[in-house]
């Protein structure tokens, strides 16, 4: 067993006791982290540094280990009182306080920073772990409390009450007799030379994705009880413990319509189409048809007026235009700097978005939502942009109602819609292939300061979004044959 377990390795060993011991025993078979996954951590740093500011006396530990619990030590018995990542060690636990502040002369409240939006039930054990280790060192800790983002009353560029404070003492309370329990179980594990064996299931992916699952899922076949399309995680572990992974189910396995459906178009190899009702679907288009897709960022801290923390705002757009006559245009809009982006972006976009005519999108939830949010925002275009959500026509949900193919893996995701369609065109070659790297990377963009490497960035972001917006249009174009 390692020396010490982190509060990341035990937050780890109660997701997933597997989880742990490759974490401690064999790092290197984690998948490294995705420019994705680390935006995600970058934000939560930057959170923690804004929440840093609400105290104004507030000191950083710096260092690593040893060096870290010894300067946290100096700094109290200097009269600190308040510490920002203070470091402790007690029963084989070395932990880092993003707040440890003072409250008298013998009490500390303990106050641990997340980026969400509220508690998750893996918070309390948090601070339970953390409580546990402070108060095996002598510091009397009278309240326990979670500080995260406010996501309904704050609003740019007034950011004074960007953080919620909930005290959750009682609920850290009652998992302190736990810990010892645990630390023993964790160290059992640990002290084994084989890793342990453990079923894939849910907790694969939560409360937190797994760098390991790659390893865990490598004999899970492409099509499989993870492809048939909302199956209950309580039939999949069930299933799992049962050894069935393939989709060969038990006879009568029960299923609704549409798994039934997905689960007979395997066997058969062959798509279930309702040509009529696409017909009558596609009977409501009208032209000119604007096939239409934006890209969106939503930071944990909003940096616009009037945008609350993770609200969405786009930055980018890419719209096909098809006429009557067959004649195609293509407008797009990316803004590349720092700047709020929606002013532009609407006057362009309404420019490049006829008066009259379909607006096709896929998922239209979401451009919709979008779009009235614009309209609230921007009175001035508040008609054009209700105009266009008014018009929305959402090409997912034929293939949510009637196309289904085995080849979508029981997805209705265009990603999985368009190589079966469309071979022609494909996402897996380009840099950016998905809306969350499309965001990690217009965020890297907007900071470079490399002009060669800037501009290839914007080449890659203007390629993926342009593909979103053609692949819907050679889509359209094969179900046109429906339609004759």
């Amino acid at each position: 067993m390692a020396a010490f377990l982190t509060k990341a390795n035990f937050m780890s060993g109660l997701q997933c006791h597997k989880q742990l011991w490759l974490q401690v025993q064999e790092p290197h078979r984690a998948t490294p982290l995705t420019p994705v996954q680390q935006r995600i951590i970058d934000q939560g740093e930057d959170v923690g540094q804004y929440a840093r500011q609400q105290f104004s006396n507030g000191r950083l530990i710096e260092g690593n280990g040893t060096e870290a619990v010894q300067a946290t030590q100096k700094a109290i018995a200097a009269g600190a009182t308040c510490l920002f990542e203070a470091a402790f060690s007690f029963a084989s636990l070395f932990i880092r306080c993003d707040i440890l502040h003072k409250l008298s002369a013998s009490t500390w409240e303990l106050i641990e920073v997340k980026s969400s939006g509220k508690i998750k039930e893996e918070h309390p054990w948090d601070l339970a772990v953390q409580k546990y280790v402070l108060t095996g060192v002598g510091l009397a800790i009278s309240a326990t409390k979670l500080m995260h983002i406010n996501t309904q009353t704050c609003f740019f560029p007034n950011l004074t009450n960007l953080f919620t404070i909930a005290d959750i003492t009682a609920e850290v309370d009652r998992l302190l007799p736990e810990i010892p329990k645990k630390l023993e179980q964790f160290g059992a594990i640990l002290t084994e030379n084989l890793e342990p064996t453990l079923a894939i299931g849910k907790h694969c992916d939560n409360p937190n994705p797994c760098p390991f699952t790659k390893d865990c899922w490598q004999d899970v076949p492409e099509v499989s009880i993870f492809t048939i399309p909302r199956l209950d995680w309580k039939k999949k572990d069930l299933l799992i413990t049962q050894g069935v992974l393939a989709i060969t189910l038990p006879p009568n396995y029960p299923l609704s319509n549409n798994q039934r459906t997905y689960v007979d178009s395997v066997f058969s190899g062959q798509p279930v189409v309702d040509e009529v009702a696409i017909a009558a679907s596609l009977a409501a288009l009208t032209y000119p048809i604007h096939f239409f897709d934006f890209e969106s960022q939503n930071p944990a801290i909003p940096r616009f007026d009037g945008l609350k923390p993770y609200e969405q705002f786009p930055f980018q757009y890419s719209c096909h235009v098809l006429h009557k006559d067959g004649h195609i245009e293509h407008h797009e809009y990316l803004h590349t700097d720092p700047s709020d982006p929606r002013l532009p972006l609407i006057a362009t976009l309404t420019n490049d978005i006829a008066a009259n005519g379909s607006v096709i999108v896929y998922h239209q939830s979401f451009e919709g939502s979008l779009l009235r949010k614009l309209a609230q925002a921007f009175s001035d275009y508040a008609l054009q942009l209700e105009s266009i959500a008014d018009r929305l026509w959402d090409l997912e949900d034929i293939f949510k109602k009637h196309y289904k193919h085995p080849a979508f893996r029981g997805s209705t995701s265009i990603k999985n819609v368009l190589p079966t369609l469309v071979p022609a065109l494909s996402y897996k070659t380009l840099a950016v292939q998905r809306g969350d790297q499309a965001q990690a990377v217009w965020e890297a963009m907007i900071a470079c300061t490399d002009p060669v490497e800037k501009q290839g960035l914007i080449n890659d972001l203007r390629t993926y979004c342009q593909l979103d917006t053609s692949a819907m249009l050679e889509i359209y174009r094969v179900l046109l044959q429906f339609a004759l």
